[in-house]
């Protein structure tokens, strides 16, 4: 006998609530709050990212690259703006992290879709995960729980 929920969650979400969920006005949303240029560079770290890399084309993103959390990247290219949407434990989240730092560079800017922290103990140690990455918290949006960070030097440059 098949457990429905373990069978649920092996699969991707359906794609017009998708769809819906990421939505260009989602895309738009994150591009604003990263302050990326309208035609981005943008990475997309997760596991269900075609509805997210979708809306990011459709908005005009000049190059739109989808990563997996658990898996090695072939490069290191270079991104505006690394959007992290779907991590399954603390172990993916730490990589995803790590991945995103790598991409930013020194101009670059993270935003993690803190809902996506289902673990509350990983999401009260959000700061030092992230400045172990090399990353620190720029702001955090309550209404959307979305996390912005940008690059640890970049912060220590500006002051």
């Amino acid at each position: 006998m098949i457990d429905n929920e373990m069978a649920e969650e092996a699969e991707p979400p359906s794609g017009r609530a998708t769809e819906r969920a990421c939505g260009s006005d989602l895309a738009e949303q994150v591009i604003a709050v990263s302050h990326a240029p309208p035609a981005a560079h943008v990475a997309v770290i997760g596991h269900h990212t075609l509805p997210y890399v979708l809306a990011l084309m459709r908005t005009g993103c000049g190059g739109v690259r989808s990563l997996r959390p658990d898996a090695p990247a072939p490069d290191c290219e270079p991104a505006d703006l690394t959007w992290i949407v779907d991590c399954h434990d603390d172990d993916e989240l730490d990589g995803a992290l790590r991945a995103a730092r790598g991409r930013a560079g020194t101009r670059g800017c993270v935003v993690l879709e803190a809902a996506t922290c289902r673990w509350r103990r990983t999401f009260s140690s959000l700061r030092d995960r992230a400045l172990r990455a090399g990353l620190e918290i720029v702001s955090f949006d309550h209404a959307t729980r979305r996390v912005v960070l940008a690059p640890a030097a970049r912060l220590a440059m500006a002051a």
